[in-house]
């Protein structure tokens, strides 16, 4: 073990070594912000590592192919006690200084083999809203919370629901807003105009993403607007009831549902604007994305998306649940392509003044380090009071 320039303990080659703790790395928002803090990470100073619980995902090539190493447990079906035991091994192996989860899941099982691992620091990344009216996973969260160093919400919501929901110490807390890497998404001023106007989403499709709001706001749309389209990127457990509801509501010539997609952030251009129908959010990657790519966005008001979406100015926020408000914030983007535009250059630049991915790495850099100075120096406070006499001993020698 080498000291690294801040004179901390870290890896053979004096880099300090975070493993990144998730479920796996298939599609989804929270996967992205770990595989893009990961890539992200200055690997002069640090040693990123990505550990799956389940299996490796689709993501996992963006990281191996920058050298970055992603571990499987394999454990979907393992008994907790064997999965913990296998997280153990490879923390021992691996024998990092910090270990950052993501997930409710991970957390805990990352509390516990923190300890039996002897990792020096753990940070937990709180992506959303984690189920703040079920008693037994509130109360879990609060144990987990005690046992970490530190939580760092996405948002100031999710911070919320931290400090009164699960009694997380303001010391603890961290809001640390997710990030975009703006290099891989092109100037929105030097793309072509969207051919086909058409709207898109992207978001799995479970009853928390509440596309049924959205097809019911699609059909108030087309009556008004017979040109309207959409892509629903995604997939999820009510893609059935999904599309029986589109039938339904006689949208099989609007509205198309894409599926999962890998190519994503090269679709997104491609589109009038974005739309996030959701019951609620952290902070949702898939706006930061959107508004990255040059998208205004019409998005619920509920959690996080207040934050990322400046209303009136690079996007339109809406209550859930209620397709009438949904419906009319799209005909004002798609009945005006000029203030649309207009908006996606507003979107552009939020995101690169306030949510670019580098300086969101920087900022858990930080933490990481302060952290481990904070840990080293009560190490050493410990052991200069251990090695000094108790008070009277002169007097009794």
């Amino acid at each position: 073990m080498e000291s690294d320039g801040n004179g901390l303990i870290g890896a053979s080659n004096g880099r300090v070594r975070v493993v990144h703790l998730v479920l796996s790395l298939d599609f989804g928002g929270l996967e992205m912000v770990a595989v893009d803090l990961a890539r992200a990470t200055d690997r002069a100073r640090f040693e990123p590592h990505v550990v799956c619980l389940r299996s490796k995902g689709a993501l996992a090539p963006r990281l191996e192919e920058r050298g970055i190493a992603v571990h499987s447990l394999d454990c979907p079906t393992l008994p907790k006690v064997r999965t913990l035991a296998r997280l153990v091994r490879i923390l021992r192996q691996l024998r990092p200084q910090v270990l950052h989860t993501h997930n409710p899941s991970p957390h805990l099982f990352g509390v516990m083999a923190r300890h039996l691992a002897g990792v020096p620091v753990l940070v937990h990344t709180k992506h959303g809203r984690n189920y703040p009216h079920k008693w037994r996973a509130v109360l879990v969260n609060r144990i987990a919370a005690r046992l970490t160093d530190c939580i760092a919400p996405v948002s100031e919501a999710s911070s919320d629901i931290a400090r009164t929901v699960e009694h997380v110490a303001d010391n603890k807390l961290q809001v640390i807003r997710n990030g975009i890497d703006l290099a891989e998404f092109p100037e929105p001023s030097a793309r072509a105009a969207p051919p086909g106007r058409r709207a898109i989403q992207v978001a799995r499709l479970i009853k928390l993403k509440d596309q049924f709001t959205l097809l019911r706001a699609t059909r108030l749309v087309v009556d008004k607007m017979p040109d309207f389209g959409l892509d629903i990127i995604g997939d999820g457990p009510e893609r059935e009831a999904l599309l029986a509801l589109r039938t339904e509501l006689k949208l099989e010539d609007h509205v198309r549902f894409l599926g999962f997609r890998s190519d994503v952030r090269q679709l997104l251009p491609n589109a009038e604007f974005f739309i996030l129908s959701s019951l609620s959010e952290g902070l949702a990657i898939s706006i930061l994305e959107a508004m990255a790519a040059g998208l205004p966005v019409v998005a619920t008001d509920v959690g996080g998306n207040r934050e990322v979406v400046g209303d009136g100015e690079s996007g339109i926020l809406v209550p859930s649940q209620q397709p009438e408000a949904m419906a009319a914030a799209m005909m004002k983007m798609h009945g005006d392509p000029e203030r649309t535009r207009r908006m996606g250059l507003a979107a552009r630049e939020r995101v690169d003044r306030e949510f670019n991915l580098r300086r969101v790495a920087e900022r858990y850099e930080d933490l990481y380090v302060a952290l481990l100075q904070a840990r080293q120096g009560a190490a050493s406070d410990a052991g200069v009071r251990e090695a000094e006499p108790p008070v009277g001993a002169q007097a009794t020698r």
